[in-house]
């Protein structure tokens, strides 16, 4: 007789955690609705998240090239301060 009896220890749980967490992760419907939402709104909107998309981009490269902690909080303070979407160098 066994002197614990887990329930993770039961192999048809452990597949079925894997199937749903599978699922709730890598939801392909989920992830086509979000696709053809962005997709489907106007000219203008598309185009300004297209541009907030790059904004994005160009703050990221910035702040990754901190050397060390230090001067990646002081360049996460400086964009903080400056106010504006552009990069201040």
């Amino acid at each position: 007789m066994k002197g614990t009896g887990f329930l993770c220890d039961d192999p048809g749980l452990a597949g079925a955690w894997a199937k749903v967490s599978q699922a709730l992760l890598f939801n392909p419907l989920r992830r086509d609705a979000g696709r053809n939402k962005a997709r489907s709104g106007s000219l203008f909107d598309r185009l300004d998240h297209w541009f907030w998309r790059q904004t994005q981009r160009e703050r990221e490269a910035y702040l990754a090239g901190a050397r060390d902690i230090y001067e990646l909080e002081e360049r996460m303070r400086r964009l903080e301060r400056s106010g504006r979407s552009s990069i201040v160098a």
